[in-house]
């Protein structure tokens, strides 16, 4: 078996790599807010859309409630290597087989050679940002980027003891962090200098317009999303700048107010994406269904505010998807039982947090992003978006 990322879970560095970077256990509470059921309304005639674009098959996919393939193309994950060790790769691919969602993986690796892809399941996989990135294995390698390394050499041992194909992993991962590219650009009428676009890969991860993304708050556990809108960038003089416009909402738990007693009356917000409501729906059913007294709520703090790439922490999850594998299902079904359902992003790190990372360098595609820390040959699949044949898992891969 390679070597693949196996310093990603050695004994030697257990903490880092099971917990966020925090090491909470548990994470505390939100804060409870005034119950007032005027205030806690929350239904709302939609305001008029100022997206710009349709959404393409795929995009639509990833914004459905029923698709629970949490893991995206082109995205960078923790991958079982079916020992104790775990690694680092890009998604390729995911397809159904037998009622079982399944990834192609690439494990990420230096340049001088790379392992085969290999094939998991969902339980096999763990979001980039669920786990810490440790140091490489040779102390050497520390203060440089994945480019600078001379990787031949560090082959030869000429840098010392330690494990190349790990510290590829680990040096790549750290350089996807810094950087983001974007995809399917908008054909619209815009100001000079600035083109709109639906999606992009931000760090280790897809995002689409439309969708949630955490964002940066007042406090370490104040939950903050923004929903966004469009995705815009500004190039100057060969300098490229992305805003993000969207809808921000804080989350909010409070006693149930007393219209809301009756399931019947819960108010639904047509402004959040359905995943969004789905996810909050779950939640408050949770609550209910274990005769508790709390309701939840996404709250509007500021419409169609631009912030930068700077500000997001990374992809928003749904509880109900997400923690049985970060908490294990056992430990979940006991929250849901005791109706106290954590938010998923409590268990969650911030691009922001990786290690040295940096503001954000503009690439012009995911597989430049890539770089050499996969095969010359790799081809990310574009899903729905893409020619069917592009998502068949290949019988030697399986």
């Amino acid at each position: 078996m390679a070597a693949g990322t196996e310093a990603i879970t050695k004994s030697t560095q257990p903490e880092t790599l099971t917990k966020p970077l925090d090491s909470r256990a548990e994470p505390p509470k939100a804060a409870l807010a005034t119950p007032s059921a005027k205030e806690a309304a929350i239904k709302a005639k939609p305001r008029a859309t100022q997206m710009l674009n349709s959404k393409t098959a795929e995009q639509q996919f990833d914004s459905n409630p029923a698709n629970d393939f949490i893991y995206r193309p082109g995205e960078i994950v923790w991958f079982s290597k079916r020992t104790s060790a775990w690694g680092l790769s890009v998604v390729l691919k995911r397809n159904m087989q037998n009622n079982e969602r399944r990834y192609l993986l690439q494990p990420l690796s230096h340049p001088a050679s790379h392992p085969a892809a290999v094939v998991r399941d969902r339980d096999s996989i763990r979001p980039w940002l669920a786990w810490s990135v440790p140091h490489p294995t040779i102390a050497q390698l520390r203060e440089l980027t994945y480019d600078q390394v001379p990787w031949a050499r560090v082959v030869n041992g000429e840098f010392g003891k330690g494990d190349a194909e790990v510290d590829g992993s680990i040096l790549a991962a750290k350089a996807i962090n810094e950087s983001y590219s974007l995809f399917d650009r908008v054909d619209l009428p815009t100001a000079p200098g600035e083109v709109h676009y639906k999606g992009m890969f931000l760090g280790g991860e897809k995002i689409w317009v439309g969708e949630p993304v955490r964002l940066m708050g007042r406090t370490k556990d104040e939950i903050v999303i923004l929903v966004v809108n469009q995705m815009i960038e500004r190039t100057v003089d060969a300098t490229s700048a992305v805003t993000i416009v969207g809808d921000i909402y804080k989350f909010i738990e409070m006693p149930v107010p007393a219209e809301y007693k009756d399931p019947q009356n819960w108010p639904v917000n047509e402004d959040l994406p359905i995943r969004v409501n789905a996810d909050l729906s779950f939640r408050n059913q949770v609550s209910a269904d274990a005769g508790g007294n709390t309701w939840c709520e996404w709250r509007l703090l500021e419409p169609m505010a631009r912030k930068g790439l700077n500000d997001i922490k990374g992809r928003w999850y749904e509880t109900k998807l997400l923690l049985p594998t970060l908490r294990g299902k056992a430990t979940f079904d006991l929250d849901v039982q005791a109706g106290t359902v954590s938010d998923a992003s409590l268990f969650m790190n911030s691009r922001g947090e990786v290690l040295g990372s940096r503001p954000g360098l503009r690439k012009k595609n995911r597989l430049a992003t890539l770089g050499g820390a996969v095969p010359a040959d790799t081809k990310i699949s574009r899903g729905l978006d893409g020619p069917p044949e592009d998502n068949i898992i290949p019988v030697q891969d399986q």
